[in-house]
């Protein structure tokens, strides 16, 4: 009976020794692995040291790129004004800083080009449109040399989505938005026009007066130029715009209520 007890003590004893044991190497096993893990998350995290602070822009000449895009002079004046989209149209990278502030302000309030030949498209006038703040603001920025500005790009114009929803985004890009308003409600003011107003491109009296897809392409191709500054008139965006975006044009305007 001695013996056996003997035995049972040794046998428990033996089991107590090897438990201890695969908990001090779990133990040890785990800890390797959560260092690895906690030395791994330190490494990937972003400290205040290592952060890259993006590049401060001037307000005016950031507030000058975006109303660049806004108003659609990059749809003529090519992105950064580069050009290249007309010939009849000049690279604002190049005669930009040959121009005085004063001239880029009269150009801008009261355009430029032939306003009477529908063939060749014209500098609409601005100055009813745009604020004093947003020409100075214009100004500064293409004497400046129209440099990259962060997110100042026209919005892209989606692709196998169907005519009208490529309209509504070229109707803003395009800057149609700026003078006949959201959803061609109109209503920006126009002095020296009939009604005082720009006229809005949804409602019976536009239907009615543009009741065939052509009428529409043909006004938008050629403009209206019914008057000298401080009319606003709509230039020619004949030379500017594809048959396939004058289509999505149409294709949104008769969308509208």
């Amino acid at each position: 009976m001695a013996k056996g007890r003997e035995w049972r003590a040794e046998v428990v004893e033996a089991i107590v020794v090897l438990l201890a044991l695969a908990l001090a190497v779990g133990a040890g096993v785990g800890g390797f692995f959560l260092g690895r893990d906690t030395k791994h998350t330190g490494s990937a995290a972003p400290t205040a040291s290592t952060a890259q602070a993006a590049p401060s822009v001037d307000p005016h000449v950031a507030a000058g790129a975006h109303a660049f895009v806004q108003f659609a002079c990059a749809e003529c004046h090519g992105e950064q004004g580069r050009g290249g989209v007309s010939p009849d149209v000049p690279a604002l990278n190049r005669v930009g800083k040959t121009l005085t502030v004063v001239e880029l302000t009269r150009i801008i309030d009261h355009g430029l080009g032939e306003s009477a030949n529908p063939s060749k498209p014209y500098m609409p006038v601005w100055g009813a449109v745009i604020s004093k703040q947003q020409v100075s603001d214009l100004v500064t920025y293409v004497r400046a040399g129209l440099p990259a500005v962060p997110d100042a790009s026209a919005p892209a114009v989606p692709r196998n989505q169907g005519l009208a929803v490529a309209g509504s985004v070229l109707y803003v890009r395009d800057g149609c938005i700026n003078c006949h308003g959201p959803n061609g409600l109109g209503g920006v003011p126009n002095p020296l026009s009939e009604d005082k107003t720009i006229p809005s491109l949804s409602g019976g009296d536009f239907r009615k007066e543009f009741n065939t897809d052509a009428k529409i392409i043909d006004v938008i191709r050629s403009g209206s130029v019914i008057g000298r500054a401080p009319i606003v008139s709509m230039p020619h965006w004949g030379g500017i715009l594809s048959d396939a975006e004058l289509r999505a044009l149409v294709a949104y305007l008769k969308t509208l209520k």
